[in-house]
C-alpha cells in the first residue's frame, strides 16, 4: 500500500513540474513578419517571411521564394531592403536560375545595429543585359520588437 502511495505522489510532483512547462513555448517564439508580391499580368510572383531577433539584432530566417511564369528573356530576382541604426541597405539581388521557374532561399541579414523596417522588391531584369526593367514592392514589414528595453510592441 505505502508503494502505491509514494508511486501517485511522484506523478504528481512530476505532472505540477511539466505542465507548466508544456504552456509556456509560444513566450519563447520569434516574431515573424510576411508578405508577397504577384506581378498584374501575373507572370511573376514572390513571397516572403522574416524572422526577428534582438541580440544580435537580425533578420534570421530570412526565406523567399520566387516564381517566373512567362518565357520572355527576363529573369526574376528579389532583395531585401532594411532601414535602421545603419541606415537603409539594399541587399544583392537573387534571381531564379537560368532554366527553372522557381527558386527557394532560406538566409538571414545582420546590418548591425536596431532595424527599424524591412521590405523586398521583385524585380523583372533582362537576362543580356542584366539591366533592371521594373519592380514590384511588398509592404513595408515594421520590426515587432521594441528598441525599448526589447519588449515585444503589445496586439
Amino acid at each position: 500500500m505505502r508503494f502505491k502511495h509514494t508511486l501517485a505522489a511522484c506523478a504528481t510532483a512530476m505532472a505540477a513540474l511539466l505542465v507548466p512547462l508544456a504552456a509556456t513555448p509560444a513566450a519563447a517564439a520569434t516574431p515573424t513578419t510576411g508578405d508577397s508580391v504577384e506581378a498584374t499580368d501575373f507572370s511573376f510572383s514572390g513571397s516572403f517571411e522574416i524572422g526577428w531577433r534582438v541580440g544580435p539584432n537580425k533578420l534570421d530566417p530570412v526565406k523567399i521564394t520566387l516564381r517566373d511564369q512567362a518565357t520572355d528573356g527576363y529573369a526574376i530576382g528579389a532583395r531585401l531592403i532594411t532601414g535602421g541604426e545603419n541606415g537603409k541597405i539594399v541587399w544583392r539581388m537573387r534571381t531564379i536560375p537560368t532554366g527553372q521557374d522557381t527558386a527557394s532561399w532560406t538566409t538571414y541579414a545582420a546590418p548591425g545595429g536596431w532595424i527599424n523596417y524591412a521590405y523586398f522588391e521583385v524585380c523583372k531584369v533582362k537576362v543580356s543585359n542584366g539591366a533592371v526593367s521594373y519592380c514590384h514592392t511588398t509592404r513595408v514589414m515594421n520590426n515587432p520588437i521594441s528598441d525599448d528595453d526589447n519588449v515585444k510592441f503589445p496586439g
